[in-house]
């Protein structure tokens, strides 16, 4: 569910911003939205050196014995930032002798200044790559000495007295000779040696570092808010957002502080934050949202219960297999007794939850490490793929089917819902359709009738109005440009049958290769377990894939856009103590 929020103006004497901020950052309850651009010489500034701090701290390597603070983190960063320079430059540096030597290295040594000096005893050289016909064509008085060979390549100086122009191109001198190359390059090594042993030693100092880049964060922070709020004679006030139940901690507050404080519903024009709370069984879900980074925007709606509900069932189909799923559920109780420190344990229950949809799956179907003729299925109706196939189908007219339900909900009593009941209709039929095309399934009479009818109710309450022409017109540009989407949508779902039957065709492909290999010897049997653990755990990492990908689309692609969900939210971030 997402909270309510109401928007606040807090108003303070402008000689008091600061011990005001400081008060509000205790509070820890107002997300705040700036009433000016937070600039400023100070913020630059601090920005800067938080820049170089996560230079710096990248660089390091983690060591276990770390260093007591001695207050010179200002003194490492701008060492390392220095060292950081000189790295750089060397590495180039080294990159472009690397280049030269394997150009030069087939020359041979030689001195390009002696060569350039011979132009003042009237005596040229140049270096040139020529061919055979090349040579003979040479111009009458410069003499071809021929270095080496290199394919149909002669690599060869061409030497003259007169100022002879020549008829093939040239090659450029080195800077210097091949062996000043070697030495330039030695010390270019020994260098970034050096460097990366000094970043070793101050490695010590990485948690040091870590803490004040998390301080300097805390710092900027505050300076964007006091330089963000809005100003007005000897006034200064922060604008922001609170969850509507903490509204009595901001008033008994701004009455303690002295305070002007102003609350209002945030209007059309306003974007306050997402803050969303729902029951423990829900709040699972949150570390699949955490890795696709997505959260509703305010107005929108909150589908995590439904997320939940479905995901589970996606997840049992697309691993589709029981072994895989009590794999799962033990890596898990594993992990979990392993990492006790950690306090967020929805990443555990989670997967306990999806694991045992896993499970129940592979039972249902008679898979358990790829089929087994052992194992029998629960339902044996789930053993045919094409009752699987329509059941994917079934899934997804139902899921979408919510998803126009919820909207009728929120439209309710206006005349508009009755467009997502005739868009409830287009589904179903484009159900029954792809039943029919795809699985010979044979399309029901009646389904005409309900394409027609729910065609109807979104032509003309699409956008029901005064002017029916325009609504007419609005409700049917709408149904032609959404119906083949419809098709689409419902379609898509039978990914949850591909990836799943593919998943299991591998896992059995893997069972058979491990038996084709037989247990004649120990060696054949040792074989045997390599190829069998090798096979299923690939299979178990690309079931994780298959999830990230066609579980989590279904829910975020299909189902929130036909819910016209744009993920277009900012989680509410309350300005608080760190």
């Amino acid at each position: 569910m997402i909270v309510k929020m109401k928007k606040i103006i807090l108003i303070t004497q402008s000689k008091d911003i600061d011990s005001t901020l400081e008060s509000v950052r205790r509070l820890g309850l107002l997300h705040v939205e700036h009433e000016n651009a937070p600039l400023g010489e100070n913020i630059v500034a601090l920005k800067e050196k938080l820049n170089h701090i996560l230079k710096a701290i990248a660089v390091l390597h983690d060591i276990k014995n770390q260093a007591i603070s001695d207050n010179k983190e200002d003194v490492l960063i701008d060492e390392i930032a220095g060292l950081l320079d000189e790295k750089e430059t060397l590495v180039e540096e080294l990159q472009i002798l690397k280049r030269d030597i394997e150009i030069w290295n087939e020359w041979g040594d030689f001195d390009p200044e002696a060569i350039e000096g011979l132009e003042t005893k009237n005596i040229r050289v140049r270096l040139c790559k020529l061919s055979t016909r090349e040579i003979k064509d040479a111009p009458k008085g410069v003499i071809i000495e021929k270095i080496f060979e290199k394919g149909k390549i002669i690599y060869c100086a061409a030497i003259f007295r007169e100022d002879i122009k020549l008829p093939f191109e040239t090659l450029a001198l080195p800077e210097v000779s091949l062996e000043e190359m070697f030495l330039k390059k030695k010390d270019c090594e020994e260098n970034l040696v050096r460097i990366n042993k000094r970043f070793l030693e101050i490695s010590a100092h990485k948690n040091e570092l870590i803490k004040y880049e998390k301080k300097l964060g805390v710092i900027i922070e505050f300076n964007e808010i006091r330089e963000g709020a809005g100003n007005f004679e000897k006034l200064s006030y922060l604008k922001g957002y609170c969850p509507e139940n903490k509204l009595g901690i901001i008033e008994s507050s701004a009455s303690k502080e002295k305070w002007g404080v102003l609350i209002s519903e945030p209007d059309e024009n306003d974007f306050p934050p997402t803050l969303i709370k729902n029951p423990k069984w829900v709040e699972v879900i949150k570390p699949i949202f955490s890795i696709i980074n997505t959260i509703p925007g305010y107005r929108e709606l909150d589908i995590s219960p439904y997320f939940l509900i479905f995901f589970s069932i996606f997840f049992g189909m697309l691993i589709g297999d029981a072994g895989y799923g009590l794999t799962y559920f033990l890596i898990a109780l594993i992990a979990q007794k392993k990492f006790k420190a950690i306090k967020d344990k929805s990443i555990f229950f989670l997967t306990y939850v999806l694991s045992s949809c896993a499970i129940a799956w592979g039972l249902m179907t008679g898979v358990f490490f790829g089929p087994h003729i052992w194992i029998k299925p629960l339902v044996p109706y789930l053993s045919n793929n094409t009752n699987v196939q329509a059941l994917c189908f079934l899934i997804g007219a139902v899921q979408l089917s919510l998803a126009h339900i919820w909207k009728i909900l929120r439209k309710w009593p206006s005349l508009k819902a009755l467009s997502d009941i005739g868009w409830i209709a287009v589904l179903w039929c484009a159900y029954f359709l792809a039943k029919a095309l795809i699985l010979n399934f044979e399309f029901p009479s009646i389904g005409k009738w309900i394409f027609i009818g729910g065609s109807t109710l979104i032509i003309l309450f699409t956008s029901p109005g005064k002017n029916i022409f325009a609504g007419i017109g609005a409700g049917l540009g709408d149904f032609l440009l959404k119906l083949v989407n419809s098709f689409a949508d419902i379609v898509s779902y039978i990914r949850l049958f591909a990836v799943g039957l593919a998943g299991v065709a591998i896992a059995n492909a893997f069972n058979q290769i491990a038996g084709s290999i037989g247990t004649a010897s120990f060696l054949s049997i040792l074989f045997s377990a390599f190829v069998l653990f090798a096979g299923h755990t690939l299979n178990l990492a690309m079931g994780i894939l298959s999830i990230l990908v066609h579980g989590v689309r279904l829910n975020v692609l299909e189902f929130s856009g036909h819910l016209d969900m744009e993920w277009s939210g900012t989680e509410y971030n309350p300005f608080r103590l760190k």
